[in-house]
């Protein structure tokens, strides 16, 4: 806020000390309210999205924070241990470092394991059940003493004993349980039933879980309870997971501070600790790139429409220095310099600027607020995140602040290029005459062309795609003022805009090393230059298309030679309309065409995730469902058998650090069905013979193009066939160096790095357990009748089985809901243009009320003036929409046949694409429908008089 005060000095100066300026800057602002309120409205949606960006940013980041309340409270960093006996001897050494450090305050040790829990039914049968719940143990005294403050662990009351269990808040109304019900838990082959004492919120300890998502499915148990659970089971099956909780001095936010230090402080004292883990650090990390990464979408994704609010407010200005020629010529005659009528102009935008950058903020927040209600059901699923609405103070100060200086930059350099007129022409409202080529655009062009030159010798070689992709246009566009003296004009920007057009779509298939995993700002940047050149093309040849315009309507109507001969005689500001149109309604269309063609994908997408395989059924780690007995059921006719683990890996992209990752151990039958498909295949032959040289070699590995990659967006930094990584247990310590085969097709079902059982039985020893099966249903079998019977079955095995169909259907959906968010988002500029053109058709009736006057008074009848107007705004709005849905569908089109997003078939969503094209054409002319009518009231005695 520091930096818009000083901005504004100047202002402020000219309106306390000069009146004369004051008064020109103020006039036609309180004359003219409602053109005052439409040019701050079509303003103040720029500021709004940059704000709302923030505000969505901001909503991430504190709904992920806030796990570190309810999932963690003073947890700040847990080790897991390989067993008990290991968890005892590191609690107790780090006890005693506890009692020594000024940085550690607690130590826990705690228990976990997965299992499923029942309501039982009066008959026996499960009621509700929930698959994957989280049994803990832990000494309840110990707990609320663990950390600085009571109050943020969330445990109440004494150490459930036998047969008795605290039941976490989310588990309790997924159950539908309240104190005194009684529950049924699965685990290791064996079952408990106990009574629920009480319900414990969620909060610190008591939802202590590390699942993704906001839930804590908690069920709290007797110490000793899991291991009398697995006694009874078989010894093959997954121990528990024996962890010891750290809590740093500070509270919740600030323990995470002191992270670093903790660590190496326990790395000295004990050394080497490998299942240490800044889970709290993590999780705040985590948020902070969250809410960053989707700032930057949202930002990003409405710098189109921030971009139309900056071109209607330059070509407001420049339609005030049109209707103000005769007045500036007059001021400058009688002895006003040109630097005071830039200072009228700019303080007549400084007044705009600062209340549409208000306006604009507090409009900010409830976009924000209406995205992130949006977002609630695209976060919600299986690891559903609640979303907490949040508005930083910092946020609403920086998009007022960007809003602002947008906008007073905007005003300001159009100021100065305005008040640019010559007295004797302004004064006689002459027209200026053909422009000619000076010297110095001589100069400016050869200076772009030597600019773009340079970005293509650095850019190209480099493979930077943002040189890559300018470069050449720039070239392009500085030729024009080089050869405007030996070559006609008109066809140099022809061919410049063309070569810039071809040249923008055909650079990601042409030179796609440059453009591997780019990033969306390159994408805005590719935008612009598309609808730059295309708008630059039309407007050079709008004669041409008037005449065929002109033809079509016969040659003789009147109203059509009226309506397009403002838009020909003004093509600065027809140019301006086009382009705020065409940014907006390019970016609309593509993401409708994007979302239309992943969406109507499913069969493929299908059959490219399920490979042989038909559903997936996932089971607790301690009670996998048993493969054998699965292969026996009626309906199945193969089952491979997968083991999903927690792994950590280091490649040469992380710079010797390791990155947490899941690893899977695969076996024949996943190979003999159909695995998932290659997309490089490295120096095998084939798919098949990639997975079995993984099957028979434990150093080989294959991994996804989406390997390490937790955000969103196109692959970054992806591996390729023959590197080396190395993997490493988090639990144990113990590494294994594997070299990558083959890079795998990303899915929707599995993104993990695959290698043989066998491999991973010598590194993870017992705990690898076959707790996901893949299964070939027999000819016949509707696979997701045999899922919902699979989950009746093994219930007490916590199986969770789903056709891929269904998978790939429902991240679909998630996805054309974001698609559609988006374009919600998106639709924010369409009201830019809209209003924009509104403004336009208002100012031009008042521009032009004497023509009008002249054509009434010849006996041009009121019908015919606005249907003269309302063919104007339909014109400038049809090209507009025309070349941003016809760039937009050749874009999509480039991209699928380049394969950027794999192997889809093109095609056009031709319901949805009308309806967006009627729709915006039908705004238009309802926003032209008002000054059309003033228009045709305007009576010939009036607007020939000399008076406004």
């Amino acid at each position: 806020m520091v930096v818009v005060a000083v901005a504004s000095l100047p202002f402020l100066v000219v309106l306390l000390r000069r009146p004369v300026l004051r008064r020109l800057a103020l006039r036609s602002i309180v004359r003219r309210p409602r053109e005052s309120a439409l040019v701050v409205l079509g303003s103040l949606l720029g500021t709004a999205i940059i704000t709302g960006s923030f505000v969505v940013g901001d909503t991430l980041d504190a709904s992920l924070r806030q796990d570190a309340v309810t999932k963690l409270g003073p947890v700040d960093e847990l080790v897991r241990t390989s067993s008990a006996q290991e968890q005892e001897a590191l609690a107790a050494r780090l006890a005693d470092l506890d009692r020594r450090s000024p940085l550690i305050d607690g130590v826990l040790p705690l228990t976990t394991a997965t299992a499923a829990v029942a309501v039982p039914g009066p008959d026996g049968r499960a009621l509700r059940a929930e698959p994957a719940a989280t049994v803990v143990e832990l000494d309840f005294p110990a707990a609320r003493t663990f950390g600085a403050d009571s109050s943020i662990t969330g445990i109440d009351g004494d150490t459930p004993g036998p047969g008795h269990a605290a039941v976490g808040e989310d588990l309790a109304a997924e159950l539908a349980v309240v104190p005194g019900d009684l529950l049924t838990v699965y685990a290791y082959g064996a079952r408990r039933a106990v009574v629920v004492d009480r319900i414990l919120p969620q909060r610190g300890l008591a939802g202590v879980s590390e699942r993704s998502g906001s839930d804590s499915l908690n069920l709290f148990l007797a110490p000793g309870t899991i291991e009398e659970l697995r006694a009874e089971g078989p010894v093959d099956a997954t121990p528990p997971t024996a962890s010891v909780a750290i809590s740093n001095q500070g509270g919740i936010v600030e323990g995470a501070t002191r992270t670093d230090e903790a660590t190496e402080e326990i790395a000295a004292a004990l050394g080497e600790v490998p299942g240490l883990k800044p889970v709290k650090q993590d999780l705040l990390e985590s948020a902070e790139a969250v809410g960053a990464e989707f700032t930057e979408l949202f930002g990003s994704i409405g710098f189109f429409s921030v971009l139309a609010g900056v071109l209607l407010l330059v070509n407001i200005f420049v339609m005030l220095a049109q209707e103000r020629k005769s007045e500036m010529g007059m001021l400058r005659a009688v002895g006003l310099r040109r630097s005071g009528l830039v200072g009228s102009f700019a303080v007549e935008g400084w007044c705009y600027a600062v209340a549409a950058a208000a306006a604009g903020s507090l409009a900010g927040i409830g976009l924000g607020r209406v995205v992130a209600g949006v977002a609630t059901d695209i976060f919600s699923g299986d690891e559903a995140l609640d979303l907490t609405f949040a508005v930083d103070a910092a946020s609403v100060e920086t998009g007022f602040a960007a809003g602002f200086a947008i906008s007073l930059l905007t005003v300001a350099l159009t100021s100065a290029w305005i008040a640019r007129v010559n007295v004797i022409r302004a004064i006689r409202d002459l027209p200026e005459p053909p422009h000619r080529p000076r010297a110095r655009s001589l100069v400016v062009g050869a200076l772009v062309v030597a600019a773009g030159a340079a970005l293509i010798a650095t850019g190209v070689p480099a493979d930077e795609p943002y040189a890559t992709l300018v470069g050449p246009v720039l070239v392009a566009a500085g030729l024009v003022p080089l050869l405007s003296r030996a070559l006609n004009r008109r066809l140099l920007v022809s061919v410049a805009s063309i070569a810039s057009l071809v040249w923008a779509v055909i650079a990601f298939g042409l030179l796609p090393a440059a453009f591997e995993g780019a990033e969306i700002p390159i994408f805005v940047v590719q935008g612009i230059i598309l609808t730059a050149s295309a708008v630059a093309l039309v407007s050079q040849n709008q004669e041409a298309i008037a005449a065929v315009l002109r033809r079509l309507g016969g040659g003789r109507s009147m109203a059509m030679r009226l309506g397009l001969a403002y838009p020909l005689a003004r093509r600065f500001r027809t140019g301006m309309i086009l382009a705020m149109y065409s940014l907006v309604v390019f970016t609309l269309v593509f993401i409708t065409v994007l979302s239309n063609l992943f969406s109507s994908q499913i069969e493929s997408f299908t059959a490219d995730v399920a490979g042989g395989f038909d559903l997936q059924v996932s089971s607790n780690s301690a009670n996998p469902v048993p493969a054998e007995e699965l292969r026996s059921t009626d309906g199945v006719a193969a089952v491979a058998t997968l083991a999903d683990l927690d792994a950590e890996f280091s490649t040469p992209t992380t710079n010797g650090e390791f990155e947490s990752w899941f690893v899977t151990g695969i076996d024949e039958v996943f190979v003999d069905e159909g695995p998932t498909g290659l997309n490089d295949l490295g120096r095998f032959p084939d798919a098949d013979s990639a997975y079995w040289a993984v099957l028979s070699d434990p150093s080989m590995v294959i991994v996804s193009d989406f390997f390490l990659q937790g955000g969103g967006g196109p692959p970054e930094a992806a591996l390729v066939p023959g590197q080396k990584l190395t993997l490493r247990d988090p639990l144990s310590g113990r590494v294994r160096e594997l070299t990558v085969a083959a890079i795998a097709d990303s899915s929707f079902a599995n993104d993990a790095a695959y290698v043989s059982t066998t491999s991973l039985h010598d590194l993870y020893g017992p705990r690898v357990v076959a707790n996901r099966l893949l299964v070939a249903t027999a000819p016949g079998v509707e696979p997701a009748a045999l899922a919902d019977r699979l989950d009746a079955t093994y219930l007490a095995n916590g199986a969770d089985a789903e056709s891929f169909r269904a998978i790939v259907a429902s991240n679909l959906s998630s996805q054309t809901q974001f698609f559609r968010l988006m374009q919600g988002y998106l639709a924010l500029g369409l009201v830019v243009g809209i209003a924009g053109l509104g403004v336009v058709m208002v100012r031009a009736v008042r521009e032009r009320r004497r023509q009008v006057g002249v054509l009434r008074s010849l006996g041009y009848d009121a019908a015919a003036v606005r249907r003269a107007f309302m063919l104007e705004s339909a014109f400038v709005a049809a090209e507009g929409i025309a070349i941003g849905t016809g760039l937009a569908v050749v874009t999509a089109f480039q991209i699928v046949a380049n394969d950027t997003f794999g192997d889809l078939a093109f095609a056009l969503p031709w319901g949805q694409l009308a309806v967006l094209v009627l729709a915006t054409f039908g705004a238009s002319i309802l926003a032209t429908a008002a000054p059309a009518q003033q228009a045709s009231r305007i009576r010939p005695a009036v607007a020939l008089r000399l008076a406004d």
